[in-house]
């Protein structure tokens, strides 16, 4: 085998290698994502800071909470001082930014809170085929979509708003931060 063929045969194997490293990645990032199709319409709610009146989640005390801020994307929310928040935690094409919030100690899930910053048909598809109840909810005065569904045995809730050219995931993947969840929703903040 000469040298040029060599070359070749060196470059497809890297490029095959590269495709399959895509696959997985974008499967596992699909798979914590997408269920069986069935919507279920519900009422809209509305999600407001916790001074607002209108606010279906109840206002909280800010003792013991810290405040996570990033200008860049322009948002902030307030979240448990016994918790952490960890920037950019994966990474993919349809991923821009993420931030998880978690325990800082003891069993936590994968994504206790989640917000993550996509493409928009990321966040189109991704809930499409989903057995889910959506409704309509507003955070921070921005009208938005609640996707709640089971996935892998855990009661998830996905909550998508625009920000800008890109859709902002609010979301929680164990039923057992569903308090925690809600008050991050009513301390959050657009800064822009």
């Amino acid at each position: 085998m000469n040298t040029t063929h060599k070359k070749i045969l060196i470059v497809l194997i890297i490029l095959a290698m590269i495709g399959v490293l895509v696959v997985i990645t974008s499967r596992i990032f699909i798979k914590q994502s997408i269920q069986q199709p069935s919507i279920q319409n519900q009422p809209s709610t509305s999600i407001a800071p916790a001074t607002s009146s209108t606010s279906s989640v109840p206002a909280t005390s800010t003792t013991g909470t810290k405040t996570y801020r990033n200008t860049e994307w322009g948002f902030e929310f307030q979240y448990p001082q016994n918790w952490i928040v960890k920037e950019r935690t994966f990474g993919g094409y349809y991923s821009k930014f993420n931030v998880v919030a978690r325990p800082t100690s003891g069993w936590y899930s994968q994504f206790p809170i989640l917000v993550n910053i996509v493409l928009p048909e990321f966040a189109e598809r991704s809930f499409q085929s989903v057995e889910k109840i959506t409704s309509e909810v507003t955070v921070a005065g921005v009208p938005g979509i609640k996707y709640q569904y089971i996935f892998e045995g855990s009661q998830e809730t996905a909550i998508i708003l625009p920000l800008g050219e890109y859709r902002l995931i609010l979301g929680t993947d164990d039923e057992q931060y569903t308090e925690i969840f809600n008050q991050i929703l009513a301390s959050f903040k657009f800064l822009k």
